[in-house]
């Protein structure tokens, strides 16, 4: 018989063994409650000990855990201090104490500001940034989506671990891509035997009081030219998540792609589970703390913080981060501290009657003879006056959170970081005298500080005038632009500086530009880079105009990625023609055609006052006649400042009657453009009353058919007429020969036949979308002549209107005559690269220059191979920055000899065309970079 099923058979049966028995071992024995209680135990909570419990995604705040006390996070825009005086820092300084005594109300129960400063090394997600923010129809063009993943290579590689090279000419310390962040708190610990009523309502009240106050904070710091913007829930998150999760492993140690994978929970209560921690959400795996050499290991990183001890004597204003000459060098404090520093600067608003009663205290206890109670009591007494003339005195904290790879690397950046705050005349606490190291990283996290356990236990905190912690805030900065980045540079920190001359929201009269910079500044890189930029992000057309064949190289690499692009060199062989009287059919069909040169700017003779229109704002009508009377006249001078001198206002008067009598003949014989000869054949036929008038209306056609003659290269450009040019994407017009000595008078007016020819086609594109940039490099060989500025300013001033712009780049403004100010005056944008004294002086012939200004300017710094600094100049913006641009850009924009040596020696090793050299030469420049 078989034995029944878990041995129950024995049940009854009498006396059996124990191992028989329900089928189990003697030894088998169910576990003990305590056992189970065990199983059940855990190692004291490291989120526990965090300060948030959830935030509040409708009023953007953060509930603390204690259930009701209100916090409220921010980040901020600190001010660009660059090339300020002194002077001007201390004003920035007092503004900064007033917003932070004034702001802020004094309570029993405090509130408490915190400031922290951190340098993010990620910027390869601003590509991305930068491809959401250019226009629909561009950015799926096989050209911008190559240009954006361009974009993403190079910012990786900007900011990748140790820098992109050394900075041995400015800041002599690595240069990283880098966003310089600084963020704030603003919270206030309420003890539960002081909150009264309770329930939602009392919620409301603080939820409201929080806000309340932080918009009177803000606005202070807006006084002060501090922009604040509130965290919402998920910045706040996104920021500690990177903090406690430094280098994941399930991700490979990359935190963003962790932050893919678990990403902060939008929307509000009703989408998350009941329970939701906010403190725990920010927790991938736990970290272990070390009690014996103060340190918090999180993802096997070691972490600890320094806090300082005392102010050894009173800081300068922006001591951390505004940047200052130290030797050789120019660098900010801040620069200095090691890789994934964070600056914490937490400030408790005591009740400044609380202070005076604490100096009073110790006023009438420093009694005695000996010195040290006399210098206390002294001590003491100032501190009152000063507090009682407004400089408060507030109890303070400094710490400074430090990440190493390993225990030997924290302790080197230890070392580091004590060195530099010793030398700025801070003391710090050395990690060995620290007693509770450990808590002291935690008393420091955002909003954790809690002021009535710390005035009982270690005091950390020390009482600092408001003045000092006003200067040892983080608040003095670099530019970082407008934040639109249709164009992206990088100032001295490695920050991205952006800003956009197409953006409406930027300009704030137009998007006409100068780049401005002499021989060896890297002018022609920049232009190609900027170029490259705009193409990606607007698909504008282009009209390019150059000399040299500086951009062919450019024109194939457009091709290459889909772009129309039509090259074009004026020479006698090439079958264009640049007729300058074009338009003057056009004259017919005017509602009101002054020939009578009745206007006020019509009465001075004077070339380089005639036809300046000051303060146009684009609104008015095109001056067709105005501009084509410019061309004849640089005709019949020839350029020449004698000829223009006799230039009188019946000569012009016999001018404009030539062009309405040419344009009616033309209408008459059926054709659909005025030529030269059609000029000169309407000023042969005038009759005056005068023998002079007779005389020099011959003597003017006489000019004028110079340019008619058969054969010559002048009857080829101005006197056939003009074909339709393929609609393109990009249009490469080179001077050729006409750039050339001798030929400036042919120069001024194919310069004018092409911006004719291109206005026609602004005009008739208006309605597309689509914006136009055209673009004339060597501007200080084609601007020579006094009459081409106000032509310029003629046909470019409804150009606003079209969605067309004029950029100009030139080596000097020295060969600019005077009669070019209102020109470059109506450009909003300057961007002047690095550049002489000299050169300096020249641009403050057209333009007011402040101390700042030049001071900036004459900081602009060039190291080869390296980077080149300008600076951006509008009536809103004025910015140093530094352009490291991609590499394929730096190769496309190598013009020098010896560059193009280069090229061809890769011609002839790879057996490869020039475009392949230039891509072979933007390799070199990445190892380079690399080996750096």
């Amino acid at each position: 018989m078989a034995a029944p099923l878990f041995g129950f058979s024995g049940l009854g049966a009498g006396k059996e063994s124990d191992t028989a028995k329900y089928g189990r071992r003697r030894t088998d024995r169910p576990a003990t409650i305590e056992q189970v209680k065990k199983l059940y135990d855990r190692a004291p909570s490291f989120t526990n000990q965090l300060p948030w419990l959830e935030d509040d995604p409708e009023h953007n705040v953060v509930l603390l855990a204690d259930g009701h006390s209100i916090g409220v996070a921010f980040e901020l825009r600190p001010v660009s201090t660059e090339a300020r005086p002194e002077t001007w820092l201390l004003a920035l300084r007092d503004k900064i104490q007033a917003a932070l005594s004034s702001a802020i109300p004094e309570h029993d129960d405090p509130w408490i500001l915190q400031l922290y400063v951190q340098d993010e090394t990620r910027l390869d997600r601003l590509a991305g940034d930068i491809e959401a923010y250019s226009r629909p129809e561009a950015k799926d063009t096989a050209f911008s989506q190559s240009w954006f993943g361009t974009l993403s290579e190079h910012l990786a590689e900007i900011s990748r671990p140790g820098g992109l090279f050394v900075d041995k000419l400015v800041t002599g310390s690595t240069w990283q891509g880098k966003h310089r962040k600084v963020r704030g708190t603003l919270y206030r610990p309420r003890p539960l035997n002081r909150m009264g009523q309770s329930g939602q309502a009392r919620i409301d009240e603080i939820i409201q009081e929080s806000r309340d106050i932080y918009d009177r904070f803000s606005a202070g710091m807006e006084s002060a030219g501090i922009a604040m913007q509130r965290l919402p829930g998920k910045a706040f998150h996104d920021w500690l998540f990177k903090w406690f999760n430094p280098k994941p492993e399930t991700t490979g140690g990359d935190v963003e792609a962790l932050l893919d994978l678990s990403p902060y929970p939008e929307g509000g209560a009703d989408d998350r589970p009941y329970g939701w921690d906010l403190s725990e959400q920010l927790m991938s795996t736990p970290p272990h703390p070390d009690p014996d050499q103060g340190i918090w290991w999180f993802d096997g990183l070691p972490h600890r913080v320094i806090v300082l001890q005392a102010l050894k004597r009173p800081p300068v204003a922006g001591l951390m981060t505004h940047e200052r000459i130290v030797g050789e060098n120019i660098f900010a404090l801040f620069d200095r501290m090691p890789e994934h520093t964070v600056l914490a600067l937490t400030v408790t608003i005591k009740p400044q009657d609380v202070v005076r009663s604490h100096l009073l205290n110790i006023e009438r206890g420093s009694y005695g003879d000996y010195a040290d109670a006399q210098l206390a009591a002294t001590d003491a007494k100032a501190a009152q006056m000063a507090v009682a003339r407004g400089n408060s005195l507030y109890p303070m904290q400094m710490a400074i959170f430090v990440r190493g790879d390993d225990g030997a690397d924290l302790k080197t950046k230890t070392n580091t970081i004590n060195a530099l705050l010793l030398g700025n005349s801070l003391q710090p606490i050395r990690e060995v005298d620290d007693l509770c190291p450990l808590d002291s990283y935690l008393r420091n996290l955002p909003m954790a500080y809690e002021p009535q356990f710390d005035s009982k236990a270690l005091h950390r905190s020390r009482l600092v005038f408001s003045k000092h912690i006003a200067s040892l805030s983080p608040l003095y900065g670099r530019s970082v632009g407008t934040g639109n980045p249709g164009i992206l540079m990088y100032n001295r920190g490695g920050e991205p500086l952006t800003f956009d001359p197409l953006n409406l929201y930027d300009r704030k009269k137009n998007g006409h530009a100068l780049i401005v910079g002499p021989t060896g500044s890297g002018k022609s890189a920049t232009l190609v880079y900027l170029i490259l930029q705009m193409l990606a992000i607007y698909r504008p057309r282009v009209f390019l105009i150059e000399s040299g064949n500086s951009f062919g190289l450019l024109g194939e690499y457009l091709k290459s990625l889909e772009l129309s692009v039509n090259a074009v060199r004026l020479t006698p062989s090439t079958d264009v023609s640049l007729p300058p009287f074009a338009d003057a059919l056009k004259l017919l069909d005017a509602s009101k055609l002054d020939l009578e040169l009745s206007s006020a700017k019509d009465l001075n003779d004077d070339p380089t006052d005639d036809y300046d229109e000051p303060d146009d704002d684009g609104d008015g009508e095109r001056d067709i006649l105005g501009e084509m009377e410019i061309a004849a006249r640089i005709m019949v001078t020839g350029g020449e400042d004698s000829e223009e001198k006799r230039m009188t206002r019946s000569d012009r008067l016999m001018i404009r009657t030539a062009l309405f009598e040419a344009a009616k003949a033309v209408k008459g014989q059926g054709r659909d453009q005025v030529l030269t000869e059609d000029v000169e054949k309407a000023m042969r036929k005038l009759v005056r009353n005068t023998q002079r008038g007779n005389d020099r209306a011959e003597e003017m056609a006489d000019a004028l058919g110079l340019f008619c003659s058969p054969g010559s290269f002048e009857h080829h450009l101005f006197n056939r007429p003009g074909k339709a040019w393929p609609d393109c994407d990009v249009t490469i017009l080179d001077l050729g020969l006409l750039a050339r000595e001798g030929y400036q008078d042919k120069l001024t007016v194919a310069y004018i036949g092409l911006m004719n020819t291109i206005n026609n086609r602004v005009e008739r594109w208006q309605h597309d979308g689509r914006p136009t940039l055209v673009i004339t490099d060597e501007g200080h060989v084609i601007t020579t002549n006094p009459l081409l500025a106000p032509y310029v300013i003629k046909i470019t001033k409804m150009w606003r209107k079209l969605g067309a712009w004029f950029w100009i780049a030139t080596q000097n403004l020295d060969d600019f005559p005077d009669a070019s100010r209102r020109m470059l005056t109506m450009l909003e944008w300057w961007l002047c690269l690095v550049m002489p004294k000299d050169e300096i002086e020249q641009i403050a012939r057209f333009r007011q220059l402040t101390d700042e200004q030049t001071a900036l300017l004459l900081a602009a710094r060039k190291s080869p191979g390296q980077y080149t600094e300008g600076v951006v100049l509008t009536d809103h913006l004025t910015a140093l920055f530094r352009n490291v641009p991609p590499a394929i850009a730096l190769a496309l924009g190598m013009t020098e000899k010896e560059e193009k040596a280069q090229r061809a020696a890769l011609m002839k090793k790879h057996n490869c065309s020039e475009l392949e050299a230039v891509f072979k030469v933007a390799e070199q420049i990445s190892v380079k970079r690399g080996q750096a």
